[in-house]
């Protein structure tokens, strides 16, 4: 259809027919609960919302997923709908849709835009399959609080990263050129705008209060780098931001996300969030919630009614908000219309059994989840040595499936790859004894076994939307474990399972080695297996800080610089019951491969406005591994009139060292990088000393003149 026929299609609604493409709802109120494809959340609506007229003007449906119930339902919307408008329809596919990749605070750990982009078009492929053409991710939520049950859909503590990421992950869905969506692809709906992840004590849906120089700098950041990507859609955030809840501040729709970041797409409601500015009581009615958020810029509203109740008299009040409504109707319709749906509003469901679980797919998969995986601590007790052969795997993810993670869409914990089933597939000579605990282990097999692995960590439905916690440290009974396993004598390793950073100053002495495994996915075990037995090596690096204690948290690498620097001193920035720091800082990630990095030089020491500098080092690989290293570049202004963090993370590389091998690394510095945002908002430097770091390396590499 052309643009043309686009305008006439938008002339021809009536404005109630306009609002309904505002509004959103879920499929059982057009073909009722027939099959478990169908995902029946919706609230309850008002009976008259549930009129023939009313139900057949919606635009868009959320929850239904296969082939087969999609076409249902469109099938039956076209049918008695007036201007046969195809619906749009909308799902969470927040790591993988049927095939599932680690969950993102997991892939972020690979610092690989190339393997999250592929993550993300692996889900693109397995969505459009299934009929649906909105995917809700990438979350780019900065988030330092590990408390948040949503830090498992975060890509961590850092701004740039999280953008870069994110921007990925929005290229991965939509696969198109310049913000166009292809065939196979779905357009991708950033979220949640804005600093969501900053709730006060890391809880769900709180208030989130800060400073715009704090927001700008670095909760506003990886937004406003995402975008560059052109997403279709961004989503409001339940949240209130400096006292305003996001979905009805004009401010933060209108000033930043319009005006600043220049989105110009379509901005969706997260659920029930225009009906809860009730809640936030900034709004005394159903029909003062809808008008702030029309008002706001609030284009479609999730699964609540409100725009669609009280339109009339709100547009009576209000006439000219029906040209903001014509805006955005124009722009849904012109998606549905990039994505071909007008001339064939239906998928083939013959095609969605080739691609579900592609064996392409799930290759990716394994390969994300190694690359996921980060080494904490190892006292040489990993890889598993070659002459064990009797191992015992003991925990209470010892041979469970469930290693999904929270919002798993239609993954099935009957496709996940157990760590047991993982390690008899690098090795069938293993002679393998699975147990949840200790005391169910024979005590002659304990006595005749050679190694031990302990599967640990904290259960997937503990972290997610919804499940914050004030307590992070490993449950009391798992502690126990761990040190029974230490009183056999046997050699050991912990593998750890989660969706977030855990407070391990407790048992941390108890562990001779670490992977941490984060929820891996539906290759879970194939992957693990083959990083413990030595087939592979790990290579992650954290992207978020782990805290000793649960009330370390909120900790992260970038704070700001104080007057009392943290020391051995009382009165100075610390806890007096607590050592000074993280117990894993962000960048933290061993190896089995002793990777050196020598021969730093840098193309001069003094840089300028119009001048570049590059830095270069060698990486060697001494091991029989190809590897896959990660660099991070940090800078620290010594010197600034406004204070900044303590050390910046401003370049990183992943560089892929064949075995024996060494590899030379570049990476420029420009102006750019030394800017900062002062008091009054404005990107300034002033000359001055700076240092460079390369990695977690306590003494700087170079320090450098700004002029």
């Amino acid at each position: 259809m052309d643009n043309k026929k686009i305008t006439e299609l938008l002339q021809e609604m009536t404005v109630a027919e306009k609002i309904g493409q505002l509004s959103q709802t879920t499929g059982e109120h057009y073909v009722g609960k027939v099959d478990s494809e169908m995902v029946e959340t919706g609230p309850a609506f008002p009976s008259h919302m549930l009129e023939r007229d009313t139900l057949y003007t919606m635009g868009s449906i959320i929850g239904v997923s296969s082939a087969k119930i999609t076409n249902l339902i469109q099938d039956e919307y076209l049918q008695r709908s007036r201007l046969k408008i195809p619906l749009l329809f909308m799902h969470d596919a927040i790591h993988g849709y049927r095939t599932i990749f680690p969950i993102p605070l997991g892939l972020s750990c690979t610092w690989d835009e190339g393997i999250v982009q592929q993550a993300a078009a692996d889900t693109a492929s397995e969505l459009r399959a299934a009929g649906i053409h909105v995917n809700f991710s990438p979350m780019v939520d900065l988030v330092r609080d590990s408390r948040w049950g949503r830090v498992m859909e975060s890509f961590g503590e850092d701004h740039l990263l999280a953008g870069d990421l994110g921007r990925a992950m929005i290229r991965g869905y939509q696969k198109g050129e310049d913000g166009e969506i292809a065939e196979s692809g779905v357009a991708a709906c950033l979220k949640h705008f804005a600093a969501y992840g900053a709730g006060v004590g890391g809880k769900d849906y709180n208030a989130a209060d800060m400073s715009w120089r704090e927001f700008y700098a670095y909760y506003g950041k990886p937004y406003e780098i995402a975008l560059q990507e052109k997403p279709k859609f961004v989503m409001s955030s339940f949240n209130t931001f400096n006292g305003v809840p996001v979905s009805a501040s004009e401010q933060m729709m209108k000033e930043v996300l319009r005006g600043a970041y220049q989105f110009d797409e379509i901005v969706i409601s997260d659920w029930g969030a225009v009906t809860e500015l009730q809640n936030h009581r900034v709004a005394g009615s159903g029909k003062e919630a809808a008008e702030l958020a029309l008002k706001a810029g609030i284009d479609i509203e999730m699964v609540s009614t409100l725009y669609l109740e009280h339109f009339e008299q709100i547009l009576e009040e209000n006439p000219g908000l029906l040209q903001d409504i014509d805006t955005a109707v124009l722009k849904i319709l012109q998606l549905k219309n990039e994505m071909g749906l007008f001339e064939n509003p239906y998928v083939d469901e013959a095609r969605e059994d080739e691609v579900i679980l592609n064996p392409c797919f799930l290759e990716h998969t394994k390969d994300a989840a190694k690359r996921s995986c980060v080494l904490l601590k190892n006292e040489q007790m990993l890889p598993i040595r070659k002459e064990y052969k009797k191992i015992i795997i003991v925990g209470p993810f010892a041979g469970s499936n469930q290693l999904l993670g929270n919002w798993p869409c239609k993954g099935s914990f009957d496709d996940v790859v157990t760590l047991a089933e993982g390690m008899k597939q690098v090795d069938d000579s293993f002679n393998l004894q699975v147990y949840e605990s200790l005391k169910d282990c024979p005590q002659d097999e304990l006595e005749q076994c050679d190694y031990m692995v302990v599967a640990v960590g904290e259960d997937w439905k503990l972290s997610g939307e919804g499940h914050s916690s004030v307590n992070i440290e490993l449950e009391a009974s798992q502690q126990q474990l761990i040190r029974e396993v230490k009183q056999t004598n046997k050699p050991y390793a912990c593998v750890f399972f989660s969706g977030r950073p855990l407070a391990l100053q407790n048992i941390i002495d108890d562990i001779p080695a670490l992977l941490w495994c984060w929820y891996p996915g539906t290759q879970a075990g194939s992957a693990i297996a083959e990083l413990i037995s030595g087939r592979d090596t790990p290579s992650g690096k954290l992207t978020m800080s782990f805290p000793r204690h649960s009330a370390q948290a909120p900790i992260y690498y970038n704070e700001y610089s104080t007057g009392r620097p943290a020391n051995e001193s009382s009165y100075s920035s610390r806890y007096q019951d607590c050592e000074i720091g993280p117990l894993f800082p962000f960048g933290h990630g061993l190896n089995y491969i002793g990777a050196q990095y020598s021969d730093f030089t840098i193309s001069h020491n003094h840089v300028t406005a119009d001048q570049e500098l590059t830095i270069s080092f060698q990486v060697s690989n001494p091991s029989g591994y190809n590897y896959s290293e990660i660099a991070i570049l940090y800078i620290e202004d010594l010197v600034s009139k406004a204070v900044r963090p303590v050390r910046e993370m401003k370049k990183y590389q992943v560089v892929d060292i064949p075995k024996h091998q060494n590899v030379t690394v570049q990476m420029t510095l420009a102006m750019g990088d030394f800017l900062y945002l002062d008091t009054n908002l404005q990107q300034t430097v002033e000359p001055g000393t700076f240092n460079i770091y390369i990695n977690d390396l306590d003494s700087p590499v170079f320090t450098i003149e700004y002029s």
